[in-house]
């Protein structure tokens, strides 16, 4: 959910739009440029590099401006996409390159972001973002805690979570063949979805991308099709949805995308992260977080296919899960035996952590949710996917950053689920 690429930049975007009269096409990807920045003598000794003070955004200390262009060619639908010219010139007289980057990333795995980069906006007379919060400043004695590599339940446990060592988001893992595995996720280094084939050690190598779609999950329906399910802006309806698409073998493109219908406003942040799963009558089921309210805790439903197309969809009464828990992914869903990961809400970080937790079901529908987090509580946990080695041993993959509001990394990590 929330740390999710694409949900939460929208809610920053509804009252710049107003703002902006001249045109704000989205920039084509090119090559980064390096950024020169000023450095000021600290008051007193930090244990790493500082992050700048507001006053070091003043103009009058500037000798260049940010490059607003390198910017948007990284974050094309970022929040100063929707800036007129003149906006943009403003903002960038008073930031730097590399402060706006880590904007816009914040936008869309937060949904918050610094005071100093709010301040952007304020010294430009523009309004201020609605539902977006202000964040603290990581601490470097926060960044450098090290994650542990194990944690047992009664029920469950994770054992030797080690990070792949990339940045990324919303992973989606499938088994190609008994040596090979294949895994998407949202990623800033390909500015889309990284589509790597792995070992099962993980050991991967990026075979290529996916453009402008987030929380891809792929499935083969009953009549042997390879079918993903993803969210994605519609551009006739200017609001967001999840859709559909026959994928190629190697996950690199799709065809025959066709919207589900269950569409949302495009400033929505608590909405989407869909899993879609062959269920056994030959339907497909996708699970998706969702709120009421835009204020009140996530809530996770679900629609079924009236087919086994896995097409046309129709909602499923109820909710599945309410309180707060999201990124929901089925593992196993076989005749009266059903099993999923999920994570938590960020909203209560850093007091309460991101972490996975373990449910079962008969159904699908109904679940029981043991609501005791089954991976260490110094760190966040959060999107997780997984295949099974075998009944009682699930490879895992998700993401994992440190459990503070400031800027972190989101590096992805493995590990395994052991069931007793």
């Amino acid at each position: 959910m929330s740390n999710k690429l694409t949900l939460t930049t929208a809610v920053f975007l509804s009252l710049l739009i107003s703002c902006s009269s001249e045109d704000t096409s989205i920039s084509e990807i090119s090559e980064n440029q390096e950024l020169t920045q000023e450095t000021n003598t600290p008051t007193k000794p930090e244990p790493e590099e500082a992050k700048p003070e507001p006053e070091e955004a003043k103009p009058e200390l500037k000798t260049e401006i940010a490059d607003i262009e390198e910017v948007l060619k990284e974050f094309p639908q970022g929040a100063l996409s929707f800036l007129s010219n003149n906006e943009k010139q403003c903002i960038a007289e008073i930031s730097t390159t590399e402060s706006l980057k880590s904007m816009e990333k914040s936008l869309m795995e937060e949904g918050k972001i610094l005071q100093e980069q709010m301040d952007y906006f304020a010294s430009c007379n523009l309004p201020g973002p609605p539902g977006i919060g202000i964040k603290e400043a990581a601490s470097s004695a926060a960044t450098e805690n090290v994650q542990e590599t194990s944690y047992s339940t009664s029920f469950a446990s994770i054992e030797n979570i080690t990070s792949l060592g990339e940045d990324g988001v919303s992973p989606h893992l499938e088994k190609v063949d008994e040596k090979t595995l294949r895994l998407f996720y949202s990623s800033i280094k390909v500015k889309g979805i990284a589509v790597s084939l792995c070992d099962y050690q993980l050991n991967c190598e990026i075979q290529g991308s996916l453009q402008r779609m987030s929380d891809l999950t792929i499935i083969e329906t009953k009549d042997g099709v390879r079918r993903g399910y993803f969210v994605e802006l519609n551009p006739q309806t200017n609001q967001k949805d999840i859709f559909t698409a026959i994928f190629s073998e190697d996950g690199l493109s799709y065809s025959e995308k066709t919207p589900l219908g269950f569409p949302v406003d495009r400033d929505e942040i608590a909405w989407g992260v869909p899993d879609a799963v062959l269920i056994p009558n030959g339907l497909v089921r996708v699970y998706w977080t969702y709120t009421e309210d835009k204020t009140s805790d996530e809530k996770l439903i679900s629609a079924t296919s009236k087919t086994t197309k896995g097409i046309d969809f129709v909602m499923d009464p109820g909710y599945r899960l309410e309180n707060g828990y999201v990124d929901f992914e089925v593992i196993k869903a076989e005749e009266g035996d059903w099993k999923a990961l999920m994570s938590y809400t960020p909203h209560y970080m850093p007091e309460i952590p991101q972490s996975l937790f373990y449910a079962t079901s008969k159904d699908g529908l109904d679940w029981d949710l043991i609501e005791e987090r089954i991976t260490p509580k110094g760190y966040t946990y959060f999107d997780p996917t997984g295949i099974p080695i075998d009944e009682k041993n699930y490879l895992i993959v998700g993401s994992a950053a440190p459990n503070v509001m400031g800027d972190r990394e989101h590096l992805l990590f493995t590990a395994m689920l052991v069931l007793p």
